[in-house]
């Protein structure tokens, strides 16, 4: 059984979401704020908190956390999540999708070094008219 935890509400971000059920046959659980992200706070990276998620990670294989980058930064909110999961997870895949398509592999080493845990995969994604492509990182 795997899970999916993505944040972003953008088209694009549910896209590769619903390819990824799909592909992995996942349940999904979105990350969500406690009020409004402003831009203000996306560009400070500060002052975001999440509502608490109450789901038994150890459960699931794997968690596959998808997510779009602020600024070339994984936003707070993940952050916020990966740090309420520290020794919850057993396997973790990230994907990470970037409008201006600029891969930032530094930012799968944060989000390892946050869990203390070595991902499985890692994947930057971009979305043309008819498709998503995938990048592989290691």
């Amino acid at each position: 059984m795997n899970l999916i935890v993505y944040y972003g509400r953008e088209k694009d971000i549910l896209k590769i979401v619903y390819k990824y059920q799909k592909d992995y046959e996942a349940t999904v659980y979105e990350i969500k704020t406690l009020k409004e992200v402003s831009l203000i706070n996306k560009l400070t990276n500060s002052n975001i908190n999440i509502q608490r998620c109450n789901l038994n990670l150890m459960n699931y294989e794997r968690v596959i956390v998808i997510s779009s980058l602020w600024f070339n930064k994984v936003p707070l909110p993940v952050i916020r999540f990966l740090e309420q999961s520290i020794g919850r997870i057993n396997k973790v895949v990230y994907v990470l999708y970037n409008k201006n398509k600029a891969d930032k592999p530094m930012e799968f080493n944060k989000m390892d070094k946050i869990l203390n845990i070595h991902r499985e995969k890692s994947y930057f994604v971009n979305l043309t008219k008819d498709r998503i492509n995938f990048r592989v990182y290691q």
